[in-house]
């Protein structure tokens, strides 16, 4: 029996190893999508202040409307993304 409880535990182990290999490369999956949306985000933040620059009062409430768009989606990212990181079993490290 004990020789039994020895191989079960030790598949339990190399299972919960796999699994966290794959968690951990899910994680980095993730933080690389949520990099290149912060980018973009980014870049999409300097049109809009170029735009600004150049535009009429009707333009910048428009503008104030997108910017606001923007501000909540990422919000929502950002708690998702710490919703994530919270449910992990791994630490986290920020990205550089």
């Amino acid at each position: 029996m004990s020789e039994f409880q020895s191989k079960l535990h030790g598949a339990f182990q190399q299972a919960q190893a796999k699994a966290a290999a794959r968690a951990k490369e899910f994680e980095q999956e993730a933080r690389k999508v949520l990099e290149t949306l912060g980018d973009r985000a980014q870049a999409e933040l300097k049109v809009f202040v170029e735009f600004a620059q150049k535009g009429s009062r009707e333009q910048m409430a428009i503008l104030g409307v997108e910017l606001e768009k923007l501000g909540k989606k990422l919000q929502v990212m950002a708690a998702r993304n710490g919703e994530t990181a919270a449910n992990s079993s791994t630490p986290t490290t920020p990205p550089n």
